[in-house]
């Protein structure tokens, strides 16, 4: 735990966003391929809408590599405040940069089930964009999702491995800098990302509802 929180933040962050795009170029160039498009859609639109589909999608496919940094960086931003909020609350002296550096070197979680999904899909190949877009790590994988209201998919989709061990990498890291024990570590990251991710997930809902 040390040798992690204790890397550069900027060459970390470097490093997610690199290993990131190169994942999403994978996926575009070895996974996604145009039959998904057809299968997907084949019974609902015509040849020329799908060929256009497949068109704006290629054309447009830079954006999700200009995602990637804003996604991390707002994710990592939300996790922070959480981090320092609690932390002011509970009178324990920490720096921002502290809380950035729990919240970025944790992140890492999220890319190795990324490189794990993208392994899986190669493997088990899909069949349609849904399928595509299905998680074997993810509770939602295996319920009836058309069953489930939609403004529940999100809160129901966070019970997965990759949210699992983004807590726990978090308890070990928030452990280290702060010296709490293993439970007031967990409780500190339940008070604070918890409350957050919750608070998250309720807006989410009330938006679909």
């Amino acid at each position: 735990m040390p040798w992690l929180y204790n890397e550069s933040k900027l060459w970390w962050f470097l490093y997610l966003i690199g290993a990131t795009v190169v994942l999403i170029l994978l996926q575009q160039t070895y996974i996604v391929s145009d039959i998904l498009y057809y299968n997907t859609y084949g019974d609902q639109l015509s040849v020329d809408t799908i060929e256009m589909m497949i068109g704006g999608a290629r054309k447009y496919v830079w954006v999700s590599y200009l995602i990637a940094p804003l996604l991390l960086l707002l994710r990592v931003t939300f996790v922070a405040c959480c981090f320092y909020t609690a932390l002011f609350f509970k009178n324990v002296k920490s720096d921002f940069a502290s809380c950035i550096n729990i919240a970025l070197k944790s992140d890492t979680v999220f890319l190795v089930f990324m490189l794990f999904n993208i392994m899986y899909q190669a493997f088990v190949p899909a069949s349609n964009l849904t399928e595509l877009a299905a998680n074997p790590i993810s509770l939602l994988y295996y319920l009836d999702v058309e069953s489930i209201p939609v403004y529940l998919l999100y809160p129901v989709g966070l019970f997965n491995l990759s949210e699992f061990f983004y807590w726990g990498l978090m308890i070990g890291l928030v452990r280290y800098r702060y010296k709490f024990s293993t439970s007031e570590s967990f409780s500190f990251v339940v008070g604070s990302y918890g409350i957050g991710l919750l608070i998250v997930a309720l807006i989410f809902a009330l938006i679909l509802m």
